[in-house]
This record gives C-alpha cells, structure tokens and sequence, in this order.
C-alpha cells in the first residue's frame, strides 16, 4: 500500500518547525532588538503619511513606536523569565519562533490600542489592528532573526576556523614523550554503589540524560559508555583538578585533548571528538571560555 500523497509533505512541514534557530533573550539583545523596532514602526508611521505631514502626526507616530518599544521589550524578557522551559535558547525552533513572534505583535497591538485611546485618535477593532500589526512586523522581525543567525553562523564558522587551524599546528609539534605516570579519576553513582576509574586520557566526553551521567571512555582504542546515576554538576567538581576537561554545554563536559576537529554554526561549534561517533554541540555562552581554554592547550 502506497503513502498517502499528503504524507511527504507533512514531513517537510514538521522539517520546517523542528529547524533549529539562534535566538538571544539576554536583556542587552532585548533592548537593542525593541529600539530597531520603535524606529521601524516611527519611520514606517512617518512615511506612509508624509502628504499629510503635521506635527501632531510626528508626534503620535513618536508615542507609537515608544509603545512598541515598551511592548517588544515586555514580551521578549519577561516572557522568557516566566517560561523558561519554552523559551530555551538551546532548544528553540521555527515552530517556537512563530507562535512568540504572534505574540510580540498581539502585545504591541494591545499597547496601540491603549496609546490611541489616551491621544484620542480614531482606533480599530482590535483584530483589525492585530492584523495590520501582524503584516506590517511580522516578515521584518523574521528577517531580523535569519539575518541575526547567519552574522553568528559566520563569525562562529571563522572562529571554528581557526580553532582547526591551532589543531593542527599542535598535532603536527607535538612531540612524541614517554606517557608519564597519570592520576586517576575516579566517578561514583550519588549513592556511592558503583564507580568507574580511569586514566584522564581514557575519558572522552559525559553526557547528562535526566538523573544519569552518560561517561564516555575508551578501554584501549575501543569506545565504552558506563551509566551512572549522578548530575553533571557533581561530575564537573570531580575532574575540577584535571584541565584538559571543560564543561562546554549544560549537558555536556569533554576532554579538549580528545578535539579533533571544530566545525562553527548559528548556535555554537559542534565539535568531533576522538572515540566519539555523536557530535558534541559547544554552546553560545561557552564560546569564549572554550576559545581561551583551548589556546593553552600544549
């Protein structure tokens, strides 16, 4: 039995919504972001009318993109706060993008309804303003985002770049010395029942999944994971004495002498990882530190 024609297309729909997307909610990202929408809505108010030029219009059309500016900013940082679940930077998608974006324009239409009441000027029905809002900001604020994205895909893609670059150099100096006598580390479940010992160039990465760390290492060349029932947080303080291993995602901490390769993108770096097959994603708020830790590398 054949797939239903709609089928294939659904996919790509569900493709579409699932896309990952760089998005900042940090209160400076937010306050920048709010002002280039006041001066949109000032500018877009101020030309549309310029055949009937007045000041009174100059100066409504002020007091809107002010509202929007208050209204942009109120949405895109307190929403954030009070949902942090939802509006998780590491996890935010087309489908998420969309929704808050209708959200921003439903709370700069509600602002506009409330500033032309005060100024006593003529008002729609709120639908009505809630569309002309929606298909006058809509397409700007998504070209905003995409074009946010791609200036951070670049500057991530050059700075992976170079990373490589220092690999390289390091894999080609690096010269050949007796392994000395190395210290061993030692992981325990919380409950203190099972625990796993190895050499610090035998761990590879650890991942936190739920109430378990997943410990990635290598028995001689052949990978290995052990489970083990801990947070990542008590992981991190075990190998805090060991500097070759650095907590670059909530969820993961790696070895960088284990870094293969760096590969930049709008989030972050994905990293390759000697006896790892999975990609490890470096996110956004550890770039800097991953960058710094990585130039001592010797």
């Amino acid at each position: 039995m054949s797939e239903p024609l709609f089928l294939p297309m659904l996919q790509s729909v569900r493709a579409f919504l699932n896309y990952p997307l760089a998005e900042d909610f940090s209160l400076r990202n937010t306050i920048r972001e709010s002002l280039l929408a006041s001066f949109y809505v000032f500018g877009f108010i101020t030309l549309i009318n310029l055949r009937q030029f007045n000041w009174k219009l100059v100066g409504g059309a002020f007091l809107l993109g002010a509202g929007c500016f208050i209204a942009s900013l109120a949405a895109n940082w307190i929403a954030p706060r009070l949902l942090p679940s939802w509006y998780d930077e590491e996890r935010w998608t087309v489908g998420k993008h969309i929704p808050h974006t209708l959200f921003v324009l439903l709370c700069i239409s509600a602002m506009n309804q409330l500033l032309l009441t005060a100024m006593d000027f003529g008002k729609p029905p709120f639908w009505q303003m809630y569309l002309y809002v929606t298909l006058i900001g809509f397409f700007p604020i998504t070209l905003g985002v995409l074009a946010a994205e791609r200036r951070r895909f670049a500057g991530n893609t050059t700075q992976a770049l170079a990373v490589n670059v220092q690999l390289e150099r390091l894999q080609e100096t690096s010269p050949v010395l007796p392994e000395p006598q190395q210290a061993t580390i030692t992981l325990m479940s919380d409950n203190g029942k099972e625990k796993l010992s190895l050499h610090p160039d035998q761990l590879v990465y650890v991942e936190s999944v739920g109430n378990y760390v997943d410990v990635h290492w290598l028995n001689v060349n052949t990978p290995q994971k052990t489970v083990l029932r801990n947070t990542l947080k008590d992981v991190e303080a075990a190998l805090r004495d060991f500097s070759q291993f650095f907590r670059c995602h909530r969820a993961y901490i790696v070895n960088l002498k284990a870094v293969s390769h760096t590969e930049g993108n709008a989030r972050g770096y994905q990293l390759t990882l000697t006896g790892a097959t999975a990609g490890i994603p470096v996110s956004r708020s550890y770039l800097d530190a991953f960058d710094a830790r990585m130039a001592t590398l010797s």
